[in-house]
């Protein structure tokens, strides 16, 4: 977003210079800009085709819709609205057997930022959330798919309610939400599945 948005400024830099009103575009380069002639962008962009004239505002305008646009698409990740945390856990099949079977989870409240969650999808697949919901984004706004208990916890319900706003987040499918004010789905972790167990990381 910062790049875009200093591209944008040297370009009206540029243009300000040049005080070009227009810039017309044909195969032949004509006309050096006067401020310079070394100047690759003005030679660039005094390139005619045809009789079509492009006027400065026009140019600026489209540059400025898309910066506006575009850029903030790419860096609205939803995994940012949680803070970093770094996580390496390791998760022994065996001893949690329970993550064995599709459908179940578990809850490790030391892990991540605000816990972790990890929910077995189906045979060798698996899913890993951090337990912050992403709307307070704080330690304490903590989603808990058994609500009140406290420690390591196993379910089998696979949605996780947020128990200061509410919202509910299915943790199927990307854990996202499907009840509440949150329109944000969790933050996730990658899983490597490691034979008898589980790696969770960053």
């Amino acid at each position: 977003m910062q790049i875009g948005w200093q591209f944008f400024f040297i370009l009206i830099k540029y243009f300000s210079i040049c005080n070009y009103d227009t810039i017309v575009l044909r195969h032949t380069c004509v006309n050096w800009c006067n401020h310079s002639p070394f100047c690759y962008f003005c030679f660039m962009m005094k390139i005619r085709y045809g009789s079509k004239i492009l006027s400065i505002r026009t140019i600026l305008f489209s540059l400025l819709f898309t910066l506006s646009i575009g850029f903030p698409a790419c860096t609205d990740n939803q995994n940012n609205f949680v803070p970093y945390a770094k996580v390496d856990k390791y998760i022994s099949l065996i001893n949690y057997n329970n993550l064995l079977i599709p459908g179940n989870s578990m809850t490790f409240p030391a892990e991540g930022y605000a816990g972790l969650i990890i929910i077995c999808v189906s045979d060798q697949t698996y899913l890993a959330f951090d337990a912050c919901c992403p709307l307070e984004g704080m330690k304490t706004s903590i989603v808990e798919t058994n609500p009140g208990q406290a420690g390591i916890v196993s379910s089998s319900n696979p949605v996780a309610t947020c128990k200061i706003c509410g919202s509910q987040y299915i943790l199927y499918n990307g854990g996202y939400p499907v009840k509440g004010p949150s329109t944000r789905n969790l933050k996730q972790y990658p899983v490597t599945v490691m034979d008898s167990r589980i790696w969770i990381h960053n």
